[in-house]
């Protein structure tokens, strides 16, 4: 029979035997599962559909130029590499805008994150997260309709006006 000091060190020995795979998935499996990972996800995503819509609405422009009378939405999309190759859209300045537009969010965040800290300190209510992630989606939202509004979409143009009026 083994003594209780042989397994503690096998307990202690299958604790430490691969930590590092270990810790690594505890912390994955946490981030994917934290609030604020789902929120730099989301926003990811709202940048990424504004700027594809960006692309959309410049190819769009750039068939109306070559000629094309009310070029259709998916047509638009079909030919945004034709209006990549002819220097339409530059990817590197699309790409640096939406970093830098992702950037400027997690530090609004960041920031109002801080604030609601402070309220929580003082016992008064938090508000500041809430706000600031409202003004962000309502900001992206609005950009996507208009760039569908450019590329075409005219429906969307009264939803513009309405939501621009509500602002």
């Amino acid at each position: 029979m083994p003594n209780d000091m042989d397994s503690m060190f096998k307990a202690v020995d299958g604790f430490v035997s691969n930590f590092g795979l270990k810790l690594g998935a505890s912390a994955a499996l946490n981030m994917t599962m934290d609030q604020h990972v789902t929120l730099f996800g989301c926003f990811t995503f709202l940048v990424f559909l504004d700027c594809l819509t960006r692309w959309i609405a410049i190819s769009y422009k750039h068939l109306v130029d070559n000629g094309e009378e009310h070029p259709s939405l998916i047509r638009s999309i079909y030919k945004i590499p034709s209006a990549r190759r002819a220097g339409k859209i530059d990817s590197r300045t699309m790409k640096e805008q939406g970093l830098g537009k992702l950037l400027l969010y997690v530090v609004c965040v960041i920031v109002a994150a801080v604030g609601d800290l402070m309220m929580v300190t003082i016992h008064a209510p938090v508000w500041m997260v809430n706000l600031m992630v409202g003004y962000m989606v309502v900001t992206e939202t609005l950009s996507v309709v208009e760039n569908l509004s450019d590329a075409g979409v005219e429906s969307l143009a009264r939803l513009v006006a309405k939501l621009k009026g509500r602002l």
